[in-house]
C-alpha cells in the first residue's frame, strides 16, 4: 500500500503564466502536469506525505508565481488495494 497522499490541483493563471514548463522539475512533489481547457488552465498530480504537505505544497510554492490566478485541490490516499487475479 502507498504511504504516501496523492492529490489533483487544478490551476487557473492570468496572462503572466510561463511559454515553458521545465521548473517544474524542480518541484519533486509534481509527478505529472497537463495543460487543460475549460475552467483551469493545469492540472497537476501531486505526491506528498498528508493534508499539511499538501497546503504548504499550495500555499507556500504554487502561489509563489504571481501569474497564479485560482487553484482547486483534491486528494485521496490509497486504503486498500486489490489485484483481481484471471482464473
Amino acid at each position: 500500500m502507498n504511504e504516501k497522499w496523492s492529490a489533483q490541483i487544478q490551476v487557473k493563471w492570468n496572462k503572466n503564466a510561463p511559454k515553458s514548463w521545465e521548473w517544474l522539475s524542480e518541484w519533486s512533489e509534481v509527478k505529472t502536469a497537463w495543460s487543460t481547457m475549460g475552467d483551469w488552465d493545469m492540472t497537476l498530480w501531486v505526491e506528498v506525505e498528508g493534508p499539511k504537505e499538501l497546503e504548504d505544497f499550495v500555499q507556500n510554492k504554487l502561489w509563489s508565481k504571481d501569474w497564479v490566478e485560482n487553484t482547486k485541490s483534491t486528494w485521496s490516499k490509497e486504503l486498500w488495494f486489490s489485484e483481481q487475479r484471471a482464473a
